[in-house]
């Protein structure tokens, strides 16, 4: 009987077809789709021969020379699919649905090794996010910003306001490359030096401005921004009412009150006897809730009175370290200006209201009090920045406020010479981008006419190096030029 394979495209290796011409392999080679198979019904093939029978007559050996099964196999190209599976003789109708039966058999073992093959991948892959995974996030996952950094660069930056005279103020950025600052000017009118905060107030993982002002006649607070992202300006009233003869101011501190992921304002502002606490609540795309009271403190005047936002007690949503008048407030205090002891409270959240600490007296004593994650666990710390000129030197020195109270962290302390000079401010910042905020400060004499440079003292997440100059300061006419930072 003839036994001669029809020429047409035969399975060469996983996902390839080559084509036999009826007496040898030619060079021609396709592509199988393996996901999507080709519809039996419609590939074209050639007919097969018709079967001849053969009269069962004795033969000899010398002339029985059948056609061999299958052709044979191909020797694989250099790194070429494995050897070439023998083409399917062409059966009869029987055979031929087995036939076809073994092709799907084959495709659905190689599907499945494909498939386990693209598991494996995936669970080597973890750079590729589960599209599933993030949408089910909850919004505390959020990507955090580098401490201070406003360019969106990894590397933490400082602004400060320098002032050459009275009558004239720029606005100094001092953006850093991880080794260096490069800084920038920009004027400001005399006096009307904006309230900027920064913040990551919409969530993309880097800090933008936030510009507040406040109408004390009013009672008004206006925020705005000029991100392209920003909202549009917001405007809210706060029930604010002070005994003093000369208005009222307020404290705003950013932070995660509510531990939702969402940046919020915590805004402090007298009540006559007392200050009251009030958060706006932010929606993570710069719009912010009316805002509501979370804790009204006693025995207190807004003028005695600093808050500092951080989760210190590493719960997952922002607290406020508040410093506060320690003993009894008089009429004269409500009417005036404090001069009592200080002390200091925790206002711990619970994420819908602060629960205000007892007020411990503060043995405490710095020239810049400044928050931050200064250890690179996530967890933030008090840090205090003093100066003296005595003994010519600048010391830092770390504070756990995990259980309310300042608990200095032994070892963890920097000092660098100064000479006989002041601090003109502080700030933390990740400089370096390495996760550890870092202390940025400018230090001056009185009578002398010029600042020693913008100098870092960079964490190592156990102590402080010594301070190295980052930037030289704009020059001074005379001793009367003088630099601020910002309020934290």
């Amino acid at each position: 009987m003839s036994n001669i394979t029809p020429p047409g495209w035969y399975p060469d290796g996983a996902g390839w077809e080559r084509r036999w011409d009826g007496t040898a392999w030619t060079d021609e080679r396709r592509q199988t789709t393996l996901f999507a198979p080709v519809d039996e019904a419609t590939r074209a093939r050639s007919a097969p021969a018709p079967r001849t029978v053969v009269p069962a007559a004795p033969m000899a050996a010398a002339q029985l020379v059948p056609p061999p099964l299958a052709p044979p196999p191909l020797a694989p190209p250099p790194l070429a699919p494995p050897p070439l599976a023998p083409p399917p003789m062409p059966p009869g109708p029987t055979g031929a649905r087995r036939g076809r039966l073994g092709a799907w058999v084959a495709l659905a073992l190689v599907l499945v090794v494909l498939a386990a093959a693209t598991g494996v991948l995936a669970a080597l892959r973890p750079w590729e996010g589960d599209a599933s995974a993030a949408d089910a996030s909850g919004p505390g996952e959020r990507p955090a910003a580098t401490q201070g950094d406003l360019d969106g660069d990894g590397h933490g930056d400082a602004v400060f306001y320098f002032s050459p005279d009275y009558d004239s103020t720029t606005k100094v950025t001092a953006a850093s490359d991880g080794s260096v600052f490069t800084t920038s000017e920009l004027a400001v009118e005399p006096g009307e030096r904006p309230n900027d905060l920064y913040l990551d107030w919409d969530g993309d993982g880097a800090n933008e401005i936030l510009t507040w002002t406040f109408v004390k006649d009013a009672g008004q607070l206006t925020l705005s921004s000029a991100d392209k992202e920003f909202p549009g300006d917001q405007t809210f009233r706060l029930a604010v009412s002070s005994l003093k003869e000369y208005g009222v101011r307020i404290l705003v501190q950013p932070g995660d009150f509510d531990g939702d992921g969402a940046a919020d304002l915590a805004v402090a502002g007298p009540q006559d006897r007392a200050v009251d606490v009030h958060v706006l609540l932010g929606d993570g795309a710069g719009g912010f809730a009316e805002p509501v009271r979370w804790a009204s403190v006693p025995n207190a005047t807004i003028d005695s009175t600093e808050i500092r936002s951080g989760d210190f007690d590493h719960d997952g949503d922002a607290d406020l370290w508040t410093r506060l008048p320690a003993q009894a407030v008089t009429d004269e205090d409500y009417a005036g200006f404090y001069s009592g002891k200080q002390g200091y409270a925790m206002l711990s959240s619970t994420g819908r209201e602060f629960e205000v600490g007892a007020v411990f007296e503060n043995d405490l004593y710095a020239d810049a009090y400044l928050v931050g994650d200064v250890t690179g666990d996530g967890t933030t710390s008090l840090v205090a920045v003093s100066a003296s000129s005595y003994d010519e030197q600048v010391e830092v020195k770390v504070y756990d406020l995990a259980d309310g109270q300042p608990r200095e962290q032994a070892g963890f302390t920097g000092t660098s010479t100064i000479g006989q000079r002041s601090l003109e401010g502080a700030a933390l910042s990740d400089v370096d981008g390495d996760g550890r905020a870092d202390v940025v400060f400018v230090v001056k004499a009185r009578g002398e006419a010029k600042f020693t440079g913008v100098q870092v003292m960079l964490s190592t997440g156990a102590m402080f190096d010594r301070a190295t100059v980052w930037a030289e300061t704009p020059p001074c006419p005379d001793e009367s030029c003088r630099i601020e930072f910002p309020a934290p």
